[in-house]
């Protein structure tokens, strides 16, 4: 029975490890199949060209592949709609990685959980020959496994924040610069998106093509506020609408919210630089000060133990 056990948890490990790989080797191939069925109600073949490529297709693609699609047809029935929104939204406000959909990413947590469960639960109890004990710290560790993927996207979240809010006065500054020449707006963002990379040059190249398919100004505008998660940067994309609401001129406002924005990022500097006192504080205190303390009265312990108080 324990032989049987070790070589099902062997084979499980392997199937869940490769799911992850899968999710990277077949991510285009699902993609298209998704547009597919959103089109026609259910998830079809390509084409004949593509049903032979797979039959000529690897190892992996040929024998795996169908476990893959298998956990993730049970996460889509498993999912509820509000929950797919909700993780779509964290995973676009992370910058979208690996260009995961919520499906993808919950097919990958999964993998990942019970990947690690499976191989610490095998590997303790070769050490342990405890059954109960191996199940039990197998289940923690899958569990914590499971849950780190959430914490990866928070991170990535905050990184692309920073780097908005970072990058956010040179690239207004720019788009003043080209509308100060005589461009419009559309046509300066488009030209400062070419010359500047990061997240928030990506943003507005997603808002330029909602205006080429026939969207206003004011809601491709507004629906790069609720894209993008930053306070600041939504503040600013709402004076725009509201100053191209009021008539006001560009030029003007630019170099004014450019201002505004650098003024900003000075008064978070002085905020940083006022808080780090406070952050050394703790280090100093369980850190430096018993080491002073050791360096200090070490001798005049070392002295009172042996040579007494007098």
């Amino acid at each position: 029975m324990v032989v049987f056990l070790l070589v099902l948890s062997c084979l499980l490990f392997l199937i869940f490890v490769t799911a992850g790989i899968l999710l990277t080797v077949f991510s285009s191939e699902i993609q298209i199949e998704r547009r597919l069925a959103d089109q026609f109600g259910s998830i079809t073949k390509i084409n004949n060209t593509s049903k032979n490529a797979i039959k000529k297709d690897n190892f992996l693609n040929r024998v795996l592949r169908p476990y893959f699609l298998y956990i993730r047809k049970k996460v889509i029935e498993k999912m509820s709609r509000s929950s797919i929104k909700e993780l779509n939204k964290r995973i676009r406000d992370a910058g979208r990685p690996f260009n995961l959909t919520a499906i993808d990413f919950r097919v990958a947590q999964i993998s990942i959980g019970l990947s690690v469960f499976f191989s610490f639960g095998l590997f303790i109890y070769l050490f342990t020959l405890n059954l109960s004990s191996a199940i039990l710290l197998g289940i923690a560790i899958g569990g914590i496994a499971f849950i780190l993927p959430s914490f990866y996207l928070d991170s990535l979240k905050k990184k692309r924040i920073q780097l908005i809010d970072k990058n956010m006065a040179d690239f207004f500054d720019m788009v003043t610069l080209s509308i100060e020449a005589g461009m419009g707006l559309e046509q300066a963002i488009s030209n400062v998106c070419r010359q500047i990379r990061g997240p928030i040059s990506e943003e507005f190249l997603v808002t330029l093509e909602d205006m080429k398919l026939g969207k206003s100004r004011r809601e491709a505008l507004f629906n790069l506020r609720s894209r993008v998660p930053s306070d600041h940067f939504q503040s600013i994309i709402t004076s725009i609408i509201q100053a191209g609401e009021l008539g006001i001129g560009l030029g003007n406002l630019m170099r004014t919210l450019t201002q505004r924005i650098r003024n900003h990022q000075r008064e978070q500097v002085r905020e940083k630089a006022m808080k780090m006192p406070v952050k050394i504080l703790f280090p100093m205190v369980f850190f430096m000060f018993p080491s002073l303390f050791i360096v200090i009265l070490g001798p005049f312990v070392v002295n009172l133990l042996v040579n007494g108080l007098f």
